[in-house]
């Protein structure tokens, strides 16, 4: 039987189990960052920005490892196999959601000992049935720790009542369902906003996160744009900038400048 694919770490993070499915393409919820790496060719292609959100504007900073065939072939393999494996059983919810549940489970049991799982650094939860998948699994996991970046608000709030206690979601701006964060502040109590710059984050009085610790918290964070934005852009404009001065502008060996941990004031 075919197995999900897991990385371990990134450019960004240490050792830790992570999940990804196709930018874009899995991304119902998605605003300001919706971006899409073409299957065949890689090519990245940009929507037009989302405008019902105050959202800084950014490309989606996972998108841009889907020009490497490697990350697009993994990515794809498991969107594939995800909505198989759904859609090969009769259209009975409960015995799809078991079917999903077990194939999430069977990859997880085969995976390196890490006790961290991160779930989605590219993609987000496309249905409900998917989330509570992954519920399910963390679950029977209890072992380890699940973090997901999600814009799905609408169904992270429809299954708060099965959301088990390691598994932690972290609210992301920038999405068409943002007015829920402020609606439901008790459910939404942990989110993120990506700024251009340190002092756009002291101002919010949000301390930035460049190692996802903050995800496992209880309050809200930022993060800071970085990698390959748009040409044109707000956002490239500001990196420019800060390439000039030297400063960080993305998670990789080549870059000189290490991100500073900043405190509110």
């Amino acid at each position: 039987m075919e197995l999900l694919k897991f990385a371990t770490g990134n450019a960004k993070l240490s050792k830790r189990l992570i999940f990804s499915l196709p930018a874009g393409y899995s991304c119902p919820n998605a605003g300001v960052c919706k971006t899409f790496a073409d299957r065949t060719t890689g090519k990245i292609t940009d929507l037009p920005q989302y405008s019902g959100t105050d959202a800084d504007e950014f490309r989606c900073f996972a998108a841009m490892a889907e020009v490497r065939p490697n990350v697009r072939e993994a990515r794809w393999h498991n969107w594939d196999l995800i909505r198989e494996a759904i859609y090969s059983t009769e259209s009975d919810t409960k015995k799809q959601l078991n079917v999903l549940t077990g194939v999430i489970e069977m990859s997880l049991a085969v995976q390196p000992a890490l006790d961290l799982v991160r779930v989605h650094e590219s993609g987000d939860y496309y249905t409900e049935l998917y989330m509570h998948a992954w519920l399910n699994a963390a679950r029977n996991f209890s072992n380890m720790q699940f973090y997901s970046y999600t814009k799905s608000l609408g169904m992270w709030y429809n299954l708060r009542k099965y959301i088990p206690k390691n598994m932690y979601f972290t609210a992301s701006w920038g999405g068409v369902l943002d007015s829920m964060i402020s609606q439901y502040p008790r459910t939404f109590k942990r989110h993120a906003r990506v700024v251009y710059t340190e002092q756009e984050a002291i101002d919010l009085g949000l301390e930035i996160d460049h190692d996802d610790s903050h995800c496992l918290g209880d309050k809200p964070f930022a993060l800071l744009v970085h990698g390959s934005q748009r040409a044109g852009s707000d956002a490239m404009a500001v990196l420019t900038q800060r390439k000039k001065a030297g400063e960080f502008v993305g998670y990789n060996k080549s870059n000189q400048t290490k991100p500073v941990t900043l405190t509110t004031v």
